[in-house]
């Protein structure tokens, strides 16, 4: 455990809190999906895990999911793989994410042997970005207006962290 939670393996249990954070306004309006039925769900968790993801739920000091973290798009010859976190909306801003993330990109990078992880978010996801910057990550590209989001075009940001780098902090 790193500070406030703890990964542990995402179980088809959990599916049923993915697809309600997943149906929260301010979760559609900040990744940019449409509601999901629960079969939606389950079949996004299964064609990633079918993929190759490493999906790991979060929870916090009372064994409460709040969360989920993953690693998917992995190529591992090339050292690299995509992060996605995402927090229970009662959970959000208290530091569980930045946790999650840490514990993550350790895995990553130290079991993994990534060189690289990339993320990418909303140019409006102003709180992520700042906490993506906190863990290291920079800004590798903005694609403009990549994403059609609550009846407007908005950009989608691309950032990087490599291991050389995360070392040093």
């Amino acid at each position: 455990m790193i500070g406030k939670v703890k990964l542990r393996a995402f179980e088809h249990e959990d599916i049923k809190y993915l697809h309600k954070w997943f149906n929260n306004a301010e979760s559609i309006s900040m990744i940019g999906r449409t509601p999901m039925t629960f079969e939606e769900t389950e079949q996004l968790v299964f064609k990633m895990r079918n993929a190759g993801a490493v999906i790991m739920g979060v929870e916090n000091n009372d064994q409460e999911l709040v969360g989920w973290v993953h690693f998917s798009n992995m190529v591992l010859e090339h050292g690299r793989a995509e992060i996605g976190v995402l927090m229970s909306p009662d959970y959000r801003g208290h530091g569980y994410g930045k946790f999650a993330m840490k514990q993550m990109i350790e895995m990553g990078f130290n079991q993994l042997r990534l060189n690289k992880i990339y993320l990418t978010t909303r140019g409006i996801n102003e709180r992520a970005i700042a906490l993506y910057k906190k863990l290291g990550f920079i800004v590798e590209g903005t694609l403009r207006q990549h994403s059609y989001i609550n009846g407007k075009y908005v950009d989608t940001i691309f950032m990087g962290l490599l291991s050389q780098d995360w070392r040093k902090m």
